[in-house]
């Protein structure tokens, strides 16, 4: 037995042997080197300093070989490379103060001259950077012109780059856009101003570069008010707002005839706002103004009449009456006393499929008036008669002072209750102002719109 034990322990360990050198990833009785470190992408930013690792197992007496493309780096533990930046850590390579010219394949090779060689990439990562079109950063164009803005970007990763407006939205209504071209198909004078382009990408701060549309348009006039009312030997304003680039000539012309500065004739501007003053107002003023703006593109003009008439006056009483009688009241412009006053009334016989207006009633009237000076406002009333319960009136009212008529007043309707039903009390009620008074009309006012229902 002891014969056959010692070739068969030979056997057992051989295979032992043999199982362990398959599992180191060599050949039974091998001591061939190989590597343990692996190939790798390094992604490191400039400035930064990495280490290429270079593991072998069963290096034996062979020698480490790095190189960048055919440039020899090291041999051994012996530098080859001038470059102070780059060092041996063992056989590790260590590159230190990255910069661009280092991002490429490094390769460790084993002196023997086997196959195999381990490669590493380094892949530098770039901030940002941009480049705006046009360089100068000015962009000028007219209304109307379609506008294109560009903005290229490079780094790594590749940037994303954004469009924003310094002030206030983009053309589109949107905050921002995304992008390396910003388009505006048609420049409108409100679309003049500060873009901005930024561009990120994780690596460092973002970048932003501006560009300023600067769009050239004829002049837009408009006037704060078309009808200014006055009186001799008072001060009015004629105001005309204009926007134009470039900037434009304005000339104020009444009934067609060009105006110059007199001692009761000041032309004034502020900002882009353009007046018309005139002092100690005298019958000759009234009249037709208007303020002719002009520049090299176009030209606009807006008119405004100085008049003593009253001007059209403005009905406020309520939309809902009394049966048989109505409390008319209005208000209107005038700087002289109201004389007279023209009211037109009619009865509006309507339903879903007919509508028939009745006769006019004309009536000529001279009521009580309040005044307030800031405003040059009156405030005037009148109570109309003999009204049909349950019925649509319309009315329209026409002032007079010392001047003429001024323009009818728009349309106005109401509505009286049925027959029984009242909303409005007299000025003599004891409950008109009072808290029950109004609780009850609301009340009434509720029953009435529920009856017409």
């Amino acid at each position: 037995m002891g014969r056959i034990a010692k070739p068969c322990m030979l056997v057992f360990f051989v295979f032992l042997g043999g199982c362990q050198a398959i599992l180191n990833g060599g050949t039974i009785f091998s001591n061939e080197p190989r590597f343990v470190s692996r190939g790798n992408t390094f992604k490191v930013v400039t400035g930064d300093s990495v280490v290429l690792p270079c593991e072998i197992h069963n290096l034996g007496a062979f020698v480490i070989v790095w190189k960048r493309g055919s440039t020899l780096l090291s041999a051994g533990q012996q530098k080859i490379t001038m470059d102070p930046r780059i060092s041996l850590v063992g056989y590790n390579l260590q590159i230190k103060d990255i910069k661009h010219a280092d991002q490429g394949d490094y390769t460790c090779q084993i002196g023997d001259g086997s196959p195999g060689d381990l490669i590493h990439t380094i892949e530098i990562l770039m901030p940002p950077k941009i480049q705006i079109m046009p360089p100068s950063g000015q962009i000028v164009t007219r209304k109307g012109n379609p506008v294109s803005f560009e903005c290229k970007a490079d780094g790594n990763p590749t940037p994303t780059v954004q469009w924003s407006r310094k002030d206030g939205l983009l053309p589109t209504g949107l905050q921002v856009e995304t992008g390396y071209l910003l388009n505006i198909n048609d420049a409108q004078r409100q679309d003049g101003g500060i873009y901005q382009c930024t561009a990120s990408n994780g690596i460092g701060q973002p970048v932003t570069g501006e560009i300023r549309l600067h769009v050239l348009y004829p002049p837009e006039v408009n006037v704060l008010r078309s009808w200014v009312n006055s009186g001799e030997g008072l001060e009015a304003k004629l105001d005309c707002v204009v926007h134009a680039d470039p900037p434009a000539e304005v000339t104020w012309l009444q009934d067609s005839f060009q105006l110059q500065p007199t001692d009761r004739r000041l032309m004034t501007k502020n900002g882009q706002t353009y007046t018309l003053t005139i002092k100690n107002i005298q019958m000759p003023d009234f009249g037709n103004y208007s303020c002719l703006v002009s520049n090299s593109i176009g030209r606009d003009k807006r008119y405004i009449e100085l008049s003593g008439k009253p001007g059209p006056a403005r009905i406020v009483s309520p939309q809902y009456s009394n049966p048989s009688e109505y409390d008319l009241k209005w208000v209107v412009q005038s700087v002289f006393p109201i004389v007279e006053v023209r009211v037109l009334y009619r009865r509006i016989m309507i339903n879903s499929t007919y509508h028939h207006p009745g006769q006019w009633h004309d009536i000529q009237i001279n009521p009580s008036q309040s005044f307030n000076p800031a405003s040059s406002e009156r405030t005037q009333w009148y109570r109309l008669h003999n009204l049909q319960p349950d019925s649509v009136y319309e009315c329209l009212v026409q002032t007079k002072n010392q001047h003429g008529y001024g323009e009818l007043s728009d349309v106005f309707q109401w509505f009286t209750s049925p027959k029984g039903r009242f909303i409005v009390h007299s000025k003599s009620s004891q409950f008109k102002g009072h808290p029950i008074g109004i609780f009850l009309g609301l009340i009434v006012t509720l029953l009435v719109v529920r009856s017409c229902g």
